[in-house]
C-alpha cells in the first residue's frame, strides 16, 4: 500500500506530461491546418458550418476569427508547462465552445469527442499539481506541505 502512494505522484506526473504533450500538439496542428486557409478562408467554413444554426452570425465571426490564435497559444501554453493548472482551464473552456459550436451545427458525433477532451482536460487539471516539469508562481502554492517540507522548505516560514 505504502509503495503504491509513492508511486502515485510519479505516474500522475507522467500522465500529465504525455496529455499535455498530446493535447498541445492537437492543438497546435489544428491551428496549422486552419492557417494553411488563413482567418478568411476559416471564416468562410465557420459561416457555411453554421449556416442554419441558431447561433447569430456575429458570434460564429468572432469566434472563427480568434481560432487560429487560441488554438497556437494553447499548444504553446501546455507544451511550455507554465500556470500548467491555468492553462488547463482554459483549455476546458475552449473545447467546451468548441463542442457546444458543433452541437448547434447539428454534429453531434464531433461535439461528442469534444466533450471527450473536455473530460481529459479535467485530468490534466487534477494531474497538474504532480507535473514537476511545470512552472509559474502557482506552482510552489498548489504543492502539498510534505512536498515543501521535503523539499526542505519549512512549512511554518510560509
Amino acid at each position: 500500500m505504502e509503495k503504491t502512494a509513492l508511486l502515485l505522484p510519479r505516474d500522475l506526473h507522467w500522465a500529465s506530461v504525455f496529455l499535455r504533450v498530446s493535447i498541445g500538439s492537437l492543438f497546435l496542428i489544428a491551428a496549422a491546418n486552419k492557417a494553411v486557409n488563413g482567418v478568411s478562408g476559416t471564416i468562410g467554413y465557420y459561416r457555411s458550418l453554421f449556416e442554419d444554426s441558431l447561433l447569430p452570425s456575429f458570434l460564429v465571426t468572432t469566434h472563427a476569427s480568434a481560432i487560429i490564435f487560441v488554438e497556437l497559444a494553447l499548444g504553446c501554453w501546455l507544451l511550455s508547462g507554465y500556470r500548467l493548472s491555468l492553462a488547463w482551464k482554459v483549455t476546458a473552456a475552449v473545447v467546451v465552445s468548441l463542442a457546444m459550436g458543433m452541437a448547434f451545427a447539428g454534429k453531434y458525433d464531433v461535439a461528442s469527442d469534444n466533450y471527450l477532451y473536455v473530460l481529459l482536460s479535467l485530468f490534466g487539471l487534477v494531474a497538474a499539481r504532480f507535473d514537476r516539469w511545470s512552472f509559474g508562481e502557482a506552482r510552489e502554492r498548489e504543492r502539498a506541505p510534505a512536498q515543501r517540507t521535503a523539499a526542505g522548505t519549512s512549512v511554518a516560514a510560509e
